[in-house]
């Protein structure tokens, strides 16, 4: 994934315009009313800029404060796999009125899909490994639950 790169822009008070209303104070945690000053103070640091504070000011002493200089970078680093199963490139095959799925690539929103549709859905060991499907398998285990609750348990084969 590309990084993300976003300016965060926090606000400030036009201390001539203010009505000293406290409707900011009482929208956003980041205004404070400092009663020995009769002015309302915002915290830029944990200020997100989200601008409702602006639309909701009665007088428009609000404001963006527009600063180059203040950039913050998200980057998620996720490795990229082409299929989750290293040995077999198919997710499922559709028979007739069965979806069978390798799994390794099982998807248990497609094979909810799939019964919703009426269609049995077979979950089988990788065709190119000797691996035994856990029973326990977290996935096939959820999606049994959840099929229990429809009572469509039988739609659902493990083989």
């Amino acid at each position: 994934m590309l990084p993300i790169t976003f300016k965060q822009y926090s606000v400030a008070i036009d201390e001539r315009a203010c009505s000293r209303c406290r409707i900011c104070v009482s929208i956003c945690e980041c205004f404070e009313y400092d009663e020995a000053r009769d002015a309302i103070r915002v915290n830029t640091i944990s200020c997100k800029g989200c601008g409702i504070c602006i639309a909701s000011c009665p007088s428009s002493a609000i404001y963006h404060v527009y600063d180059d200089g203040i950039y913050y970078e998200i980057v998620e680093k996720r490795e990229a796999a082409a299929f989750d199963c290293l040995n077999c490139g198919y997710e499922c095959v559709e028979e007739d009125e069965k979806l069978i799925f390798c799994i390794r690539r099982f998807n248990m929103g497609k094979a909810l899909e799939a019964v919703r549709e009426g269609k049995e859905v077979v979950i089988k060991k990788c065709l190119l490994s000797d691996e035994k499907i856990d029973e326990k398998d977290e996935r096939i285990l959820k999606i049994e639950e959840i099929l229990t609750v429809f009572k469509m348990e039988k739609k659902v084969k493990v083989e």
